[in-house]
């Protein structure tokens, strides 16, 4: 059966909701590097875990916290953020031209020309 989920449910809730019933069932398959990262996402924002800055109004004295982020490539939220960075550092790379990306896959007869190998030799594939 397919559940539908409707209204505002982030991957950080998904993963709140579900993440220790799928680790213990997992954990032999979980590399630690995907422990981590999930760790982060679930921590991401919390002012009590990761941190905060606190910012105080100079004119009226109202106090504002900011909490850290995770910084996580994985996270939804940090890692929008450091993609659309990359973009933009790489558009600055760029001449400004219309770029079209393609990606094509050679026949099996010219895989050993495109490799740089010489004529004859014979191919691991």
């Amino acid at each position: 059966m397919l559940e539908t989920i409707t209204g505002k449910y982030t991957i950080k809730q998904i993963f709140a909701d579900n993440w220790e019933k799928f680790y213990q069932k997992n954990e032999a398959l979980i590399r630690p590097a995907v422990k981590e990262n999930v760790q982060r996402i679930l921590a991401c924002g919390d002012k009590d875990i990761l941190g905060y800055h606190l910012y105080e109004c100079q004119k009226c004295g109202k106090q504002h916290f900011v909490a850290h982020t995770c910084k996580s490539r994985f996270c939804n939220s940090c890692g929008k953020a450091m993609t659309d960075n990359w973009i933009k550092n790489a558009q600055k790379q760029l001449i400004n031209v219309p770029y079209h990306h393609l990606v094509f896959s050679p026949p099996s007869e010219l895989w050993l020309f495109f490799l740089g190998q010489p004529p004859g030799a014979k191919s691991a594939f």
